[in-house]
């Protein structure tokens, strides 16, 4: 026979069973805030997938697009289904200097930093958090590869709350220009 504190005991494990499964529902995976890595495949031709998934969380799978041959310049654009493309990146062999000089002052009035000196000259440039622009983090390099002085910009979807977008935006476009380098045959050096 039962007593009134077996059915007592009985009340006790159901609430904690409950309240320990809430629990669980309610835990969201950790970021990943290890540095992105190289390493195929790659988005765009010069960004790797993981890293840039591991920067921004995306789980969607991305179809790649570039507009177009890519003689002098290109435009890719990495979309993603029921959202605004979450990846552009753009590259040119034409007008490096006017084209910082009109970044620069576009992104006058937000948070910009310069790029370290092993990767040319440029900027990387954060629009506020929760601002319309799909992709507000944005990098931007010109150096010299061979005989030539492309540059790259790169912009992307907000990163993992924890992670260093600068960071991110500077590794990011650290792999894209030896991606560069390896397709277009030429060593990328500072401009």
């Amino acid at each position: 026979m039962r007593g009134p504190g077996s059915a007592l005991g009985v009340v006790v494990l159901v609430l904690l069973v409950g309240v320990v499964g809430c629990d669980d529902e309610k835990k969201e995976a950790a970021p990943d805030l290890r540095p992105v890595a190289d390493g195929g495949p790659y988005l765009c031709d010069l960004i790797p997938e993981r890293a840039f998934r591991r920067s921004t969380g995306l789980t969607t799978p991305v179809i790649v697009k570039w507009a177009g041959p890519q003689t002098d310049n290109g435009l890719c654009l990495a979309r993603a289904e029921g959202r605004d493309a979450p990846l552009g990146v753009r590259w040119s062999y034409n007008a490096a200097d006017k084209t910082l000089r009109f970044m620069r002052d576009k992104r006058s009035r937000v948070p910009t930093y310069s790029v370290p000196a092993d990767l040319g000259q440029g900027l990387v440039a954060l629009l506020p958090f929760g601002s319309a622009y799909p992709r507000p983090n944005y990098v931007i390099a010109a150096f010299h590869c061979g005989k030539k002085r492309p540059w790259i910009s790169i912009d992307f979807a907000p990163v993992v709350s924890g992670r260093d977008a600068v960071r991110d935006m500077v590794d990011i476009m650290r792999i894209a220009e030896r991606r560069f380098g390896e397709i277009h045959k030429c060593t990328p050096k500072p401009s």
